[in-house]
């Protein structure tokens, strides 16, 4: 075909935020020079520590947590707990739930920021 062109118009609707597998979260991390995590999982934990300097030696702490599970019932859960060694218990200060099988008339996600110690 010297001198022709060729022009075909594909039209497709696509669902970019659609979920096509089992999955229930997905985690998307950038570490810097370290790399990037992007996965979707049926379950996650995720541990954010930083440098800290206690009883005159550095060390890592872990002052962050998420936890995202699956209830009974089926809705999904990301507690997020915040965590300092001066305190004797952990704190959750987010509870975030979505129900995916929800009736339309429900809320389908749901925000406590609520403190509660864990």
């Amino acid at each position: 075909m010297t001198g022709a062109w060729l022009g075909v118009l594909v039209e497709k609707e696509m669902n970019v935020l659609g979920v096509k597998d089992d999955r229930k979260f997905e985690v998307h991390c950038n570490a810097g020079d370290a790399g990037e995590l992007h996965v979707g999982t049926k379950s996650l934990s995720v541990k954010v520590g930083q440098r800290v300097r206690r009883d005159g030696s550095e060390e890592m702490w872990h002052s962050v947590l998420i936890h995202c599970d699956e209830a009974e019932e089926g809705s999904l859960t990301v507690r997020v707990i915040v965590c300092h060694f001066d305190w004797d218990e952990s704190r959750q200060i987010a509870l975030i739930e979505s129900k995916p099988n929800h009736n339309e008339t429900t809320r389908t996600l749901t925000f406590d920021l609520g403190q509660k110690d864990v």
